[in-house]
């Protein structure tokens, strides 16, 4: 008789094992789920930022190109604006698609004559500077230095 109380006893202490191994593997399932989670949105959050900085990178390199294409096409040296920063062109904020945007200032730098093309030719060189946007947070600056010959008195 005292047998069968022992062999109760020790299938008593069993009756919960199950119960708590089972809740210790839901836990570690529970946090592991949290984890991947969580990777998930940083790596959404991530992702979306660096669109941002590309859209406004790509608009500061659109800003660039404008100015260049004013140098570009102009018949004679560009005339200077304002003598204090000699700024030749200062293009405030163009909106391109969206929330993308640039604003563009182009300043000129100095005049050198160009060795081997005679008297009356001269470099010009202009320093352009392009600040690109998108979104609400993303701004980028960019900043190209231009040379084009003139001949001056054409």
């Amino acid at each position: 008789m005292n047998e069968v109380k022992t062999t109760r006893r020790i299938e008593a202490d069993r009756e919960g094992f199950a119960l708590v191994t089972t809740l210790l593997i839901v836990l570690v399932l529970s946090v592991l789920a949290l984890g991947v989670a969580w990777l998930a949105s940083s790596e959404k959050k991530t992702t979306f930022a660096e669109g941002v900085h590309i859209r406004s990178v790509l608009a500061a390199d659109a800003g660039t190109e404008a100015g260049i294409n004013f140098i570009r096409v102009a018949d004679s040296p560009p005339t200077i604006n304002d003598f204090g920063t000699m700024v030749v062109l200062d293009q405030g904020e163009t909106v391109l698609q969206g929330s993308q945007a640039y604003a563009i200032r182009c300043n000129f730098d100095q005049r050198r004559p160009k060795i081997g093309w005679g008297v009356g030719y001269y470099d010009f060189d202009y320093e352009i500077n392009s600040e690109g946007k998108a979104s609400a947070k993303g701004e980028t600056d960019v900043q190209v230095l231009v040379s084009r010959l003139f001949k001056e008195g054409y």
